[in-house]
């Protein structure tokens, strides 16, 4: 069952929390419940929290990154060849296990044919889960291209919006069933987790051609999980952590609100800047969705209820909001490179100017020898730099050149 957090109650309880004073240390004798929320509330602050960062969001980050590569991508033949075979599957099962035979079903049979359906459409919408994993592990250990991972995620992206357009299709059937009905609404909320932004972008390249930043992402993956950023008007982070994910646990919330106040702790700064919160509860799938529109852009995360932890998390940020980390200036050829990291290793910009007359210059950007842009008029250019320590060289059309060392803020 969904539940939510309606915006207005979530700022006043934002607001109520900030105001609640410390309280004094249980005295000797506390009850047992007590003791048992402290000891749970201990066991939350040592989970795995996003990377807490100041004057901007936390993000959840990857415990250990094997593989980080950037990737160019665009339309590729093969993951729409797949989308398809996608959708025409799940339409036969559809029809073999609910629509046939449903007009002439009795009560009885149209409910077994239902539950039938559901229970098909559950176990195809964990495939994606699953997919997704091996998938990303794979490629951390270089067993899977950058072309095959992006695939396998945007082939999910497209599947998802099947799956959730089937689960929308059995429950008008199963409303003309008198006293008979199925969880559908969490099933497709969680479906929604492959419906991201990032993706989108993918999708939109893939089908038209369309090019952002020049079609070029940074993929970063582990066993555990993976982290996809690229800039387009903003810049967008997709990360994921398999292993904060329980779906046979329990949630170990009381109630919604307990919840809400446990993702507040997680993303401190984003609250305090709140424009306009929500809060989901998806009980059946043990989710709650967090929504929040803050100061530099939008915040969407899944908190598992199982183990307290952020599974998945997009954020999509304003680019030119973001606080700086650290500037850096080289001066060699004739050409004048400053650089300016944004927090979190978050996007960074450099600019190229004639050493002598400060005039910007066009130039090819390489990190560590991939292109992964020019710089506009002014000489500059945005990028997302990789996780640790790089090479970024400027050249320029006649030949000259001009590199620097960096490592992630």
């Amino acid at each position: 069952m969904n539940r939510a957090i309606p915006p207005l109650l979530a700022v006043l309880l934002v607001l109520s929390l900030l105001a609640i004073p410390a309280m004094a240390t249980p005295t000797t004798g506390a009850n047992d419940a007590t003791e048992n929320l402290h000891q749970e509330s201990l066991l939350r602050s040592n989970s795995m929290v996003p990377q807490t960062v100041n004057n901007t969001t936390n993000r959840l980050s990857l415990d250990e990154t094997s593989r980080s590569e950037y990737a160019d991508y665009g339309s590729d033949l093969g993951a729409a060849l797949a989308s398809a075979d996608d959708e025409i599957r799940v339409d036969h099962a559809q029809y073999t296990t609910v629509d046939q035979g449903f007009d002439d079903a009795t009560a009885a049979e149209r409910r077994e044919l239902l539950q039938n359906g559901y229970e098909r459409l559950v176990a195809q919408s964990e495939t994606l889960e699953e997919r997704e994993r091996r998938a990303v592990r794979a490629h951390a250990s270089n067993e899977l291209s950058n072309a095959q991972l992006l695939q396998v995620l945007l082939r999910n992206h497209r599947e998802a919006a099947v799956l959730s357009e089937a689960f929308a299709e059995l429950n008008e059937r199963s409303e003309q069933v008198q006293d008979f009905s199925l969880s559908v609404s969490d099933e497709r909320d969680k479906l929604e987790m492959h419906r991201t932004k990032i993706r989108s972008q993918l999708d939109s390249a893939y089908r038209y051609g369309d090019s952002v930043n020049g079609n070029v992402i940074l993929i970063e993956t582990s066993q555990n999980g993976f982290v996809l950023s690229l800039l387009g008007d903003s810049y967008v982070r997709e990360a994921v952590r398999f292993d904060n994910r329980n779906a046979s646990q329990s949630t170990q919330f009381e109630d919604i609100l307990d919840a809400y106040d446990h993702a507040r702790g997680l993303y401190p700064w984003a609250y305090e800047t709140v424009q306009s919160p929500s809060f989901n509860e998806y009980t059946t799938v043990k989710l709650y969705k967090i929504n929040n529109n803050h100061d530099q852009g939008d915040l969407e995360a899944y908190l598992d209820g199982g183990t307290g932890d952020i599974y998945r998390e997009v954020q999509i940020l304003d680019r030119t909001s973001l606080p700086n980390e650290n500037n850096t200036t080289a001066v060699k050829n004739g050409l004048k490179l400053s650089i300016m990291e944004t927090k979190a290793n978050g996007p960074a910009t450099v600019v190229v100017n004639d050493s002598e007359t400060g005039d910007p210059v066009s130039a090819t950007i390489t990190i560590d020898g991939f292109a992964v842009g020019t710089t506009d008029d002014d000489g500059g250019l945005w990028y997302v730099p990789p996780g640790d320590e790089y090479e970024l060289r400027a050249e320029t059309a006649d030949g000259a050149s001009a590199s620097v060392i960096l490592s992630s803020s």
